[in-house]
């Protein structure tokens, strides 16, 4: 007899088995800045972690976020001071709990409790307006593609009703962080919560053409003509490059070849001498790495610095010189000369002296700024005489000088 099976899950029973969501935890948490003890409070469902990572993040990435005075502008002059987030900045738990309402009632609180709020801190709202962000405070409208227009007071509400219905159609749910991002580059909310797709049209395109006839898109074209997409796109710079010269109201047909006519596409390899045998015929920069155990990028750069930047002429040259050349190490290291507060001078490169300073712990006590090595290094490629500096501008960069002291 034929093997019966049981019959496919409604999706009720498959709701029914899928696990319960883990409960949400609203944490309320304090930025204190270390150089002042200035502070802000905020609530957030995230990890702290995460939550200090996305302050850093939208500080970096949207200079026009926050006024004077905000977090948003004291991290910003912080990075550019060449400090990290937790260097310049420490963050903490203040409190939790699992009720929205009480997590707005804390963060009205706890601002007041330490006083957070501008000027003496960084709060430039009294909070309990929003849960995490100024999406939450503003209402939000949905056009339901079955259950027709839904208002919720904000945008969590939005993502929380959205969340039960896709657990009881037994699909994956749509973490909160990815509606977030989705609404900062100007998704709608419908497109953000996932009931509707989204096209941003990136793909689509007007301005080519293929022998004459418009083109949808690049894609298109290279699937119709059985061509890379790298060379349409090749072709594409070469046509708006020429636009001069072919007209500026041009549209770029991409069954033109523009390339020059008799141009090879790639360079000649290259003839080294043998590194070992010098009866051996020429080898090329790939077998001449090999015999050598250096790497091949470095190979191409000593020839190319050798022959092209000193206006050498490679058949000019010894095998003795050439070989010279590739096989010699260049000595690429940048003095440093660092004068400490109590008139000893350290020399070194900036690697070796970065290090001396971070292991030595009579010297790290000494400053004022405990800057690490990213920040050492960030320091001194602002210096104006870079790179090869003097006075006290390496000092500054070391963090022996304070920051109002910059030169």
């Amino acid at each position: 007899m034929p093997a019966s099976h049981p019959p496919p899950a409604d999706l009720s029973s498959r709701a029914a088995l899928a696990p319960a969501p883990a409960p949400r935890v609203w944490r309320i948490y304090r930025i204190t800045r270390c150089r002042d003890g200035r502070g802000y409070v905020g609530v957030t469902c995230r990890s702290l972690a995460g939550r200090a990572a996305a302050h850093r993040h939208h500080a970096r990435r949207h200079p026009d976020l926050g006024r004077p005075g905000s977090l948003a502008a004291a991290i910003r002059a912080a990075l550019a001071e060449g400090l990290g987030f937790a260097e310049a900045f420490r963050i903490e738990e203040l409190d939790s709990t699992p009720d929205p309402a009480a997590a707005r009632a804390l963060e009205r609180h706890w601002i007041a409790r330490l006083g957070t709020a501008w000027p003496e801190g960084f709060n430039r709202a009294p909070g309990g307006a929003s849960l995490g962000g100024p999406a939450n405070a503003v209402p939000v409208t949905l056009h339901h593609p079955r259950r027709g227009v839904r208002r919720y007071p904000s945008l969590l509400a939005a993502i929380a009703a959205i969340e039960a219905e896709r657990r009881a159609a037994g699909r994956p749910p749509l973490p909160p962080g990815v509606v977030y991002a989705r609404r900062a580059l100007g998704w709608s909310p419908e497109e953000a919560l996932g009931l509707r797709p989204h096209r941003d049209g990136r793909g689509l395109r007007s301005d080519v053409c293929w022998a004459g006839q418009p083109a949808a898109s690049l894609r298109a074209v290279a699937a119709a003509q059985n061509i890379p997409l790298a060379t349409l796109r090749s072709r594409l710079h070469r046509a708006r490059k020429g636009a001069g010269a072919d007209g500026a109201n041009e549209v770029p047909d991409l069954a033109r070849d523009r390339r020059k006519a008799g141009k090879a596409t790639r360079s000649p390899p290259l003839a080294l001498p043998h590194p070992t045998d010098p009866c051996a015929a020429p080898v090329t920069a790939a077998v001449f790495a090999r015999l050598t155990e250096l790497p091949r990028a470095t190979v191409l750069h000593r020839y190319h610095a050798l022959v092209t930047r000193r206006g050498m002429d490679a058949p000019s040259l010894s095998r003795a010189r050439l070989l010279r050349g590739l096989r010699q190490r260049r000595r690429r290291e940048i003095p440093l000369r660092l004068v400490l507060p109590d008139g000893r001078v350290l020399r070194g490169g900036v690697r070796g002296l970065i290090r001396r300073v971070l292991n030595d712990a009579a010297l790290a006590g000494g400053r004022p700024e405990r800057l690490g090595c990213s920040a050492i290094r960030a320091r001194l490629r602002r210096l104006p005489d870079w790179p090869r500096p003097d006075g006290a501008g390496i000092a500054w960069a070391f963090g022996f000088r304070p920051a109002g002291n910059r030169p």
